[in-house]
């Protein structure tokens, strides 16, 4: 499987031709993964950034080296761009929202853990940023420790909280009695097992991260589930103008109470609701601050917007298009 990209300087709007080829993947553990052959090309746009950063498209992730954010980047931006891992979601929104780089990969929600609703919160907070393209990925979760790791012995399990969930099923049948520790992202959790030297604490991550860190691979699709995936959003300080896209997303601050009205006055005229994330709203209890994610056919107009905005009582965080990516997952480490 391939992104191609190309950064078209001094437009209004970076062109990326997306090649999308399925692949054979195994996601049971087992070796002997379903096969896909299908392949097809998406035409994406996004914003060009500022002049002074428009000779190469730079990308901050959540990191460290190694996470699944990093190849959802490569994946959307191609693999020549700079790309600046950063300690937590805020610090990379934040070189977005302040011009540093150019844009910003984030997961949003996964298919088993559900909504990463730290980073929702992260976005939500950020000024003067756009959501505007997606990437989902498959992730497979798997089991790494040092060269020599008894099972027997195990006593801690380090991943992400997204990746200590996915694999609760797992964990519960076969490491009941290890202590589950939830670290930045599933990459940091084996890159602390590699430091740490201790055979009897483990990592959850996917394949490349036993890799990237000299961990030998203990249990393969801890997860269990070929179902699971994360979807993760491009984001920039320039929104997408143009109103092809099928996607918006939007943010609203209401009582739960009010939500139905909302949702059904936005749900008209040919306007689908994808998903809703609900986040406290931190003014009185029964108020929320709503993620609404809202997919129509022939795009949002400027005209579709205003609607929203105005009946809906909606601000706009973003238009795109929608597009899925798969991956074998064998060169990262899953980042939610």
């Amino acid at each position: 499987m391939a992104m191609y990209a190309k950064l078209l300087a001094g437009v209004l709007a970076v062109s990326l031709s997306i090649a999308l080829v399925g692949c054979s993947q195994d996601q049971g553990g087992s070796g002997s993964g379903g096969s896909a052959s299908s392949s097809s090309v998406e035409s994406v746009e996004v914003p060009a950034p500022d002049a002074e950063i428009a000779d190469v498209t730079t990308v901050a992730y959540l990191g460290p080296e190694g996470t699944y954010t990093e190849e959802a980047a490569k994946l959307f931006f191609g693999t020549n761009d700079d790309l600046k891992p950063q300690a937590t979601v805020s610090d990379a929104l934040a070189l977005v929202a302040d011009g540093t780089v150019s844009y910003a990969v984030v997961p949003q929600e996964n298919t088993l853990g559900g909504p990463v609703t730290d980073y929702i919160d992260a976005l939500l907070a950020s000024q003067d940023v756009s959501v505007v393209g997606e990437v989902v990925l498959p992730i497979r979760q798997t089991l790494m420790g040092l060269p020599g790791t008894d099972l027997t012995q195990v006593k801690r399990v380090l991943s992400h909280k997204q990746g200590l969930a996915q694999s609760s099923a797992w964990l519960d049948e076969n490491l009941p009695n290890a202590e589950r520790i939830e670290t930045a992202s599933t990459a940091a959790a084996a890159q602390q097992v590699a430091d740490g030297g201790d055979t009897s604490t483990v990592a959850i991550a996917a394949p490349g991260a036993a890799d990237l860190y000299g961990l030998e691979v203990l249990r393969e699709n801890v997860s269990k589930s070929d179902a699971n995936k994360t979807r993760f959003y491009v984001v920039s300080r320039h929104a997408n103008e143009l109103a092809g896209y099928d996607r918006a997303l939007f943010v609203a601050s209401m009582s739960a109470e009010e939500l139905p009205g909302v949702l059904n006055s936005a749900c008209a005229n040919g306007t689908k609701l994808v998903c809703v994330h609900d986040r406290p709203g931190k003014t009185a209890l029964g108020d929320y601050r709503y993620e609404i994610e809202l997919e129509r056919e022939g795009g949002f107009t400027d005209e579709e917007v205003s609607r929203l905005e105005d009946i809906a009582q909606l601000q706009l965080l973003g238009r795109f298009a929608s597009v899925e990516t798969t991956s074998a997952g064998n060169s990262a480490s899953s980042s939610e």
